[in-house]
């Protein structure tokens, strides 16, 4: 995910897989509002069992709770309550208040990098 200097929010997704899955499975990273979401105050991207991601539609779910006034962290947090220490989820967010990155195990890699003014 993004945000440029003008203040735009973007996100993109990609899946790892999972195996053994069945012939055809779509998972939630395709899908808008479950394992990413971009919109007027964040941007969300999400990581873990899909099946469960897109029961709770995860990623807009937390764009939701920061466009409420909750902080991306309060939201992140609120956001992986629900899914227990068996299935794994993570959850990377920006906003233009701040950034969250928050798992209920460890899991993923990520890197925050900000560039300079006149980048």
């Amino acid at each position: 995910m993004a945000l440029d200097k003008d203040g735009n929010l973007a996100v993109a997704n990609s899946t790892g897989g999972a195996s053994p899955m069945l012939l055809g499975r779509v998972g939630d990273s395709p899908m808008i509002g479950c394992g990413f979401y971009a919109g007027p105050v964040a941007a969300v991207a999400c990581t873990g069992i899909g099946e469960e991601i897109i029961k709770k539609m995860l990623a807009k779910g937390v764009h939701d709770l920061i466009a409420q006034g909750a902080t991306v962290r309060e939201s992140c947090a609120n956001g992986l309550r629900p899914f227990p220490g068996n299935v794994p989820t993570g959850i990377i967010a920006i906003a233009r208040t701040g950034c969250a990155v928050i798992s209920n195990r460890p899991m993923a890699h990520y890197a925050l990098f900000t560039l300079g003014a006149g980048a």
